[in-house]
C-alpha cells in the first residue's frame, strides 16, 4: 500500500475502493484514508478505474505531486482541513 503525507504532516493510505463504473461494471475509485485510523471511511476522489489491476498500477506509478493534488482536492470536497 502506498502512503503520502499532507501539509499538516498526517500520513494517508492511498486506496482503491470497490465501486460501480461505466455500464454498471465493477471497478475501483481512488481514495485516501488516514493511516492511523484503518476503520475510517476513505475520502474519495472522482477518479475511477475499470479494474483492480488498473487501479493498482495507477497508484504504484502516479507521481507524488499528482497524489498530493488529488488528496488536497478530496479533502477540500469533504470539508477536511
Amino acid at each position: 500500500m502506498r502512503q503520502i503525507k499532507d501539509g499538516q504532516g498526517r500520513t494517508w493510505d492511498v486506496v482503491a475502493s470497490d465501486t460501480q463504473v461505466a455500464h454498471r461494471k465493477r471497478g475501483r475509485r481512488l481514495g485516501f484514508r488516514l493511516a492511523d485510523d484503518g476503520s475510517a471511511e476513505p475520502v474519495m476522489t472522482p477518479v475511477e478505474f475499470n479494474s483492480e489491476a488498473a487501479a493498482d498500477m495507477a497508484i504504484r506509478t502516479m507521481s507524488e505531486k499528482e497524489l498530493h493534488r488529488r488528496l488536497q482536492w478530496a479533502k477540500t470536497d469533504a470539508g477536511i482541513a
